[in-house]
């Protein structure tokens, strides 16, 4: 799958999870420690949209990618709270 120049931002994220070790095999992150790990502020559809977090695998290279790629999926999150749960696929 190509990148795509919009997945650029993403890649500190898809790292992130490149680098996890084998346990836990879950983490919670708050939007806060995601948009550290980005070096950017997510954006508004993150907090908006619940088919952001979704665990679909898209056609081209996306923000999702950058879990589901590396084993990853979301389970939870709360868009109120700003925190997602990501478990070991």
């Amino acid at each position: 799958m190509a990148k795509q120049p919009e997945f650029n931002k993403y890649l500190p994220l898809e790292e992130w999870f490149r680098k996890q070790p084998t346990t836990p095999e879950q983490i919670e992150l708050t939007f806060d420690q995601v948009e550290e790990i980005l070096g950017a502020p997510l954006p508004a559809s993150a907090t908006k949209l619940k088919t952001w977090w979704t665990n679909v695998q898209p056609k081209i290279q996306s923000h999702r990618t950058a879990w589901l790629n590396n084993g990853w999926m979301v389970t939870e999150f709360d868009q109120q709270a700003r925190w997602v749960r990501f478990v070991r696929a």
